[in-house]
């Protein structure tokens, strides 16, 4: 069992990290790590990261950002686990009318 997950971000979030296009990276994880403890690693790596999608101090994703894993929504519990293997997805937050 592999003890990495597959992160992609969507291109308008892609400028977090200097890209214009999407981008998909792997990421190293540890056993029972949370989604939350890896977005702030990602975070502390990538100003951008933390500037646009994730704000550290306050533990949270901002309001224009939707997270996926494993094509289910997060909403609000970053607290889930992550397993070798899970694709996570950011994308921004759209809405229709």
């Amino acid at each position: 069992m592999t003890n990495e997950v597959k992160v992609e971000i969507a291109p308008w979030l892609s400028q977090a990290l200097g890209k214009k296009s999407k981008v998909t990276m792997t990421e190293q994880i540890r056993k029972d790590e949370s989604l939350k403890s890896l977005l702030e690693r990602i975070a502390v790596k990538y100003d951008g990261f933390g500037a646009i999608i994730y704000d550290i101090p306050g533990g949270t994703i901002y309001d224009t950002v939707v997270i996926f894993v494993n094509n289910r929504p997060v909403t609000s519990d970053l607290k889930v686990k992550i397993k070798g293997g899970d694709t996570i997805v950011v994308t921004p937050f759209y809405s229709g009318g």
